[in-house]
């Protein structure tokens, strides 16, 4: 029987979900709660396999509850069910590592499939969202290609001015002539394809480098 901790504030939804699995399904609801500051002490105190946690509660959302789970390197599976399929809210339970993300409007074996993966220790993604997912792994590759292109001396380069140094202070920090460190940010910014600093310092910051 996979055990289930359900996070959402709606609680006629939340009922009639408890109420749709049967003990042939294998999986039970065996907690809900309505407030996300409980999930850690709920995945803590009791024998669950599964969080299921919905992106919009009022106390505390979705990130908000993913972020105290990281925080208690927490390492129960969680599949996110929820209305929202933009990509803002997809890009932001991806970043705290997610195992599935599921839309409510699926059907019962859709969930149930999912709920099973995802306690299996793999990943499951709703159809409706795949192709965003493939444009999200697209553009990391993509970033981590950009990456491999530049030379260690270009990303100490791009770590400076990310601090927000001029050239002639990257010069003197880095023991370079202004001329040499000129060169390398308009090299960087050929290679990255980028047009000012501005691009450069949120690229940056999006891939991770700093």
């Amino acid at each position: 029987m996979i055990k289930v901790l359900l996070a959402d504030d709606h609680r006629l939804f939340a009922e009639g979900l408890s109420a749709m699995f049967s003990a042939e399904d294998g999986v039970a609801i065996t907690h809900h709660t309505d407030n996300g500051h409980e999930v850690p002490h709920l995945l803590r105190d009791h024998p669950i396999d599964l969080l299921l946690l919905d992106m919009s509660m009022p106390i505390l959302d979705g990130p908000g509850v993913l972020g105290l789970l990281q925080e208690a390197s927490n390492t129960v599976p969680v599949l996110i069910l929820t209305m929202h399929s933009g990509f803002k809210d997809l890009r932001r339970a991806l970043s705290y590592g997610v195992a599935g993300y599921i839309l409510k409007d699926a059907s019962k074996q859709q969930l149930l499939t999912a709920i099973q993966t995802v306690s299996a220790g793999n990943n499951y993604f709703d159809q409706q969202i795949q192709q965003q997912l493939l444009d999200y792994f697209k553009a990391k590759k993509t970033a981590s290609d950009l990456r491999g292109e530049l030379s260690g001396r270009e990303m100490e380069i791009v770590r400076e001015i990310a601090k927000g140094g001029s050239s002639k202070a990257i010069s003197e920090r880095l023991f370079l002539s202004e001329h040499t460190v000129r060169t390398h940010r308009r090299n960087i910014l050929q290679k990255l394809g980028l047009h000012n600093t501005a691009e450069l310092i949120h690229k940056a910051m999006e891939s991770g480098w700093i």
